[in-house]
Parts: structure tokens; sequence; C-alpha cells
């Protein structure tokens, strides 16, 4: 399977998710040197480049970093807070214990509610609401 080359993160979201767009907007906020490139696994083009099924990709976010390995779910967002300056030292501690032994139950409590009603925590961080998985939502406007 050939995958374009780049020197940048590679991070494969659900474009037509809005909590997902919200954070890939978090994140390019703090992305001044632009080195993770986000891209929508709902293009069937790229969810070639990946080595994942379909459901795979929408079951979690994953990324593929400049050497070519890839990481999905809480491993994916490690990958992306060390390629943020202001936010490595986040990347690295959530890698130690307990971190690393809490952080995928949480995303994937997260990412398997992120098309419900989210939960008082994610509206109080500013999440946008919740749009029907099978219906696709718009794609929510930065504030």
């Amino acid at each position: 399977m050939a995958q374009p080359e780049t020197k940048r993160l590679v991070a494969y979201t659900d474009g037509r998710c809005p909590f997902c767009q919200w954070s890939r907007e978090k994140v390019e906020r703090y992305d001044k040197a632009e080195v993770i490139e986000f891209r929508d696994y709902n293009n069937s083009a790229t969810a070639r480049e990946t080595p994942y099924s379909d459901e795979e990709l929408a079951t979690e976010m994953h990324v593929r970093t400049a050497d070519g390995k890839w990481y999905g779910g809480f491993a994916a967002w490690i990958e992306v807070l060390k390629a943020l300056p202001k936010w490595r030292w986040l990347g690295r501690l959530a890698s130690y214990a307990p971190f690393r032994w809490l952080g995928p139950s949480a995303y994937r409590l997260i990412a398997r509610n992120r098309y419900r009603a989210p939960k008082l925590l994610l509206r109080w961080m500013g999440a946008p609401p919740p749009c029907s998985q099978e219906a696709g939502c718009a794609i929510p406007k930065a504030s």
C-alpha cells in the first residue's frame, strides 16, 4: 500500500464528527509549525492510505509518524501531544503509569460516545453537541 511522503504526523479522524472536528481545531491552535496533518478517513482514497479497515478507523483515531509507525486511540493522542511543543510535557506524562493504564479506557469511553449526548465534563470543556452517526453532520465553525 503506497503512502504519501510526509515529514509530518498524519492523524486520521472522522471528518463528519463534530467532536473530532472540535478536537482537531484545538490541536491546530497550538500547531504553529504545522507538524500535524489531519485527514478525513471518510474519503475512500484517504482510508486506503492506512492499514486499517473502515470499522477500525471508525472505532478510534489513528496517527502515522514520519518514520512510518502507526498508533491508535490513546497512544495516538500521546503522539499528537508530543508533536506540539507547548504540550510535549503532557504527552510524556500521559505515557507513564497510571495514565498509560487509565488513558486507553477513558479514550474508548469518549470515542464510543462521541455521537451521543456529551457528558457534562465534555460540555464544560466546550465540546459541540453530538449529531447522528448515520446522517452525518455539519462541521462546526471555529469560535
